[in-house]
């Protein structure tokens, strides 16, 4: 067989749980009008070539199918609408008002991608491909055959998730078909463990289906796309049209019944999975679902949970001796929400911190290694041993830059829960649309979608909603911050377990309590080959460093004082929750930039910690000059991570007054003088803000009263243990405690409500 190699670079920075900008409000659909002058350069037919009207052509993008609408006279295309509502915020959507200009300036569907929008510029290429034949009266046909391919084997590379190199694959193409397609490199695997869930599920799917059309797969979306732009340029290498391929197969319309459960759970991330486990270890019998295609959600790639005097931690690290004072906690804790409302739920969730570990150690084979003082309190340094660490692999060698890789703990519990039962089981990628209720009103179980289309109604006594709160819903990221949030976590997270919750009755709990952050990096991680690794970490370290001013998006003075909460020795942040728009902006002086070119680095910037999301690179060491810091910038500038400008145009582009701007930056709003400004986003895994329970996990009605047969977990339940306006309670691991904690509260109520 012939080998044919095809260099194919594409820019798709979106996290594999797509990251959204903190700063940038872009609306569902933008609309621009521009009628240019028609030119043999511009206009892609002769007068009279189109039949005036409007069109509307659809294709699907990053995130699901994008709509783009036009209007032609006969001779030009007059505007454009794009619907890029499905798309991430700070990245496909904010490219619309670039794509529209590109669109009009050139007539055609033949125009530059947007940088680090790829995909959605693709797509909205390829919908205006349908919608330009519409308009010139060229008859659609969906089952047009697609343009012949040379067999052979083709080698394409693509940007994806992971921070230091390309992924590239070997696609096989045979009596004209695909038949086998091989990922050869990648990098995202370093971050967690989607990428072998995307390869495993979705390249047998582009075989079977011989389209690009299929959905991406859960909770993958990132390597889904890197691996759909690796068979569509080796399609187009092999004398191919990828655009020909990729018609949506069809979805099935069946619906399907499944009855008798005790307990349902909707969501198996690390609360989910074990209130299932409780549930079954209590006799229930129990069906979970989950969203995403692996097991695990946002637990699957975190540190470990506080743990409050465990007694197996205790006597194996501790001669048997309590690690600290719960009582200092407990007192700590109802100081820093400044309420005693939620009192015994506070209580609880200390005291049963170290048993719960307990009870899952002994029954479900939960491992940690010990109380090292790897990561301490925030708000504490005394504290330094109320966090555990999840034991990693089986060797307990493989690490992933957020933490290490245990997903095969939660498995490994998941099927010996479901064994506890024959009736037992779950699915993975069954998305819980609603709950189903009976004609009194009374949930009787839940509505769901499987990948394909299949309608699924699971009948329980008993529901629990675990979906891991909000951080992936930009429309009640804004409602309750006003923004939306980088998200290193799990984009799933829409916020359904409240909104069905809220369906019930059910109300909410401290839902401005802010997300979490720990993390700060630049906003747009650069993916491509625009920049070495090290230079990439030349620009975070730029953004993180606490040497340089600090500018809020509103263009006013941020620094140490506002920002309390973040520790300096190991890069995690608190305090940049508080600012607006989760992020700011370090601020330097053009007589700054020209002395690190000559002079480098200083000693606090050279030291910065720049890679917990990770560029990948290394730092020079201080006072190492910079030569290629010009070429860091501008390239940092093209992927929106910097500003630059004289203060008056400083403000213009972040649209803000420019007499508070230039007081912040130390000079007068018409100065002259060049400044760069670096974009530093605080990084978030997920909201805290959730439906309102009480100490059984149940949840609440606005009167207080309790929905009986409806309990809520993690995410989705942790407000209770938080206050409106504050950063969640900043002790290390007290969330992940709570994933333990809420989830054996729920699973044995649940169980034994259902079991009478």
């Amino acid at each position: 067989m012939k080998k044919h190699t095809l260099g194919m670079i594409s820019v798709m920075t979106a996290l594999s749980m797509a990251a959204c900008s903190a700063a940038t409000d872009v609306p569902e659909a933008t609309t621009a009008s521009e009628t240019p002058a028609a030119t043999e350069e511009s206009v892609e037919s002769s007068s009279n070539a189109y039949k005036a009207g409007t069109y509307t052509g659809e294709a699907q993008g990053h995130g699901g199918t994008i709509k783009v609408t036009a209007e032609f006279t006969e001779d030009a295309i007059s505007s454009v609408s794009l619907d890029l509502s499905v798309e991430t915020e700070s990245i496909g959507q904010a490219a619309s008002e670039t794509l529209i200009k590109e669109i009009l300036d050139n007539q055609s569907a033949d125009f530059d991608a947007v940088s680090g929008a790829t995909e959605t510029s693709d797509a909205v290429r390829r919908a205006l491909k349908d919608i330009i034949d519409q308009a010139k009266g060229i008859e659609r046909s969906d089952s047009k055959e697609k343009t012949a391919l040379t067999d052979g084997t083709y080698t394409a590379s693509a940007t994806s998730f992971g921070f230091t190199g390309d992924m590239v694959g070997e696609v096989t193409v045979k009596d004209g078909k695909l038949s086998d397609i091989k990922i050869t490199e990648e990098t995202d695997s370093v971050t967690g463990q989607w990428f072998k869930t995307a390869e495993e599920k979705l390249i047998p799917r582009i075989l079977e289906a011989q389209s690009l059309g299929i959905d991406s797969v859960s909770g993958a979306t990132a390597s889904s796309g890197a691996i759909k732009k690796i068979v569509a340029g080796a399609i187009d290498a092999a004398g191919g049209n990828s655009d020909e391929w990729y018609q949506a197969p069809a979805k099935s319309t069946e619906t399907v019944k499944l009855e008798g459960y005790d307990v349902v759970v909707v969501g198996l991330g690390g609360s989910g999975i074990l209130s299932y486990c409780a549930a079954a270890k209590a006799g229930a019998k129990v069906f979970g679902l989950e969203q995403a295609a692996a097991l695990g959600g946002n637990s699957a790639s975190v540190y470990g949970p506080m743990a409050i005097n465990s007694k197996n931690l205790a006597e194996k690290y501790n001669d048997g001796k309590d690690y600290m004072d719960a009582d200092d906690l407990y007192d700590t804790w109802i100081e820093y929400v400044e309420t005693d409302k939620k009192a015994d739920i506070i209580r609880k969730a200390i005291d049963d911190s170290g048993t719960t570990l307990d009870y899952y150690m002994d029954n479900f084979d939960f491992e940690f290694d010990g109380m090292n003082g790897l990561l301490g309190s925030f708000v504490r340094k005394d504290w330094d041993k109320e966090w555990t660490v999840y034991t990693a692999d089986e060797n307990n060698t493989k690490w992933y830059i957020l933490g290490p890789d245990h997903s095969y703990q939660f498995i490994r519990a998941m099927e010996k829960a479901k064994a506890m039962n024959k009736d037992n089981d779950y699915m993975l990628e069954l998305k819980g649309e609603e709950l189903i209720t009976d004609e009194s009103g009374n949930i009787t179980g839940v509505r769901c979608t499987y990948y394909d289309g299949t309608t699924y109604e699971v009948y329980g006594k008993n529901v629990i909603l675990a979906t891991g709160g909000f951080i992936g819903n930009d429309d009640m990221m804004k409602e309750y911050f006003g923004y939306t949030a980088n998200v290193i976590g799990d984009t799933l997270a829409k916020g359904d377990g409240i909104r069905m919750g809220q369906s019930a009755g059910g109300a909410t709990y401290a839902m401005r309590t802010l997300p979490m952050i720990h993390l700060s990096q630049v906003p747009n991680i650069i993916r491509t080959g625009d920049l070495t690794a090290d230079q990439k970490a030349i620009l975070s370290a730029l953004a993180i460093t606490t040497e340089a001013p600090e500018v809020t998006i509103n263009g006013e003075k941020w620094g140490a004082e506002d920002a309390s909460g973040t520790d300096e020795s190991t890069g995690l942040t608190v305090g940049i929750a508080y600012a607006p728009g989760f992020m700011y902006y370090t601020a330097w002086s053009q007589e700054d930039i020209d002395n690190i070119r000559t002079n480098g680095l200083s000693e606090t910037t050279a030291n910065a910690n720049v890679n917990f999301i990770g560029n990948g690179g290394t730092l020079p060491a201080a006072g190492t000059p910079v030569p290629d810091i010009d070429t860091i910038l501008s390239v940092g500038e093209e992927f929106n991570d910097v500003l630059s400008g004289t203060p008056l145009e400083l403000a213009e582009k972040m649209n803000v007054d420019p007499t508070t701007l230039a007081e912040t930056l130390g000079t007068t709003k018409d100065s002259k003088d060049k400044f760069y400004l670096v974009a530093c986003a605080g990084w978030s895994y997920g909201t805290v803000g959730s439906l309102d329970v009480d100490i059984n996990m149940n949840v609440l009605r606005e009167d207080g009263t309790p929905i009986e047969n409806l309990y809520a977990v993690g995410q989705d339940s942790e407000g209770v243990c938080n206050a409106d306006g504050k950063a969640y309670s900043p002790w290390g691991g007290q969330a992940q405690s709570w994933t333990f904690v809420s989830g054996r509260i729920a699973g044995e109520n649940a169980a034994k409500s259902a079991l009478g």
